[in-house]
């Protein structure tokens, strides 16, 4: 039950800053340069991604199977 980056994109400018402190570069950019979480096991929920972030576009939360209680199948 580790909570995961999740990115507001109406507020993230694409600076890449979340990606490059994270640790186990678990942060990926596509090719617009718009971050995605593409490795969630090796996320460690350290929250650097969310301290770097100059917009403020980067938050921790459960994902949403875990914050409901149930899971898609």
């Amino acid at each position: 039950m580790k909570k995961l980056p999740v990115f507001t994109l109406a507020r993230c400018k694409q600076c890449g800053i979340c990606g490059h402190f994270c640790p186990k570069e678990a942060i990926r950019f596509d090719e617009h340069g718009t971050p995605f979480l593409a490795d969630p096991e090796a996320c460690t929920s350290c929250g650097l991604c969310v301290d770097m972030c100059p917009d403020w576009a980067v938050f921790l939360s459960l994902p949403e199977e875990e914050e409901s209680g149930t899971e898609t199948v």
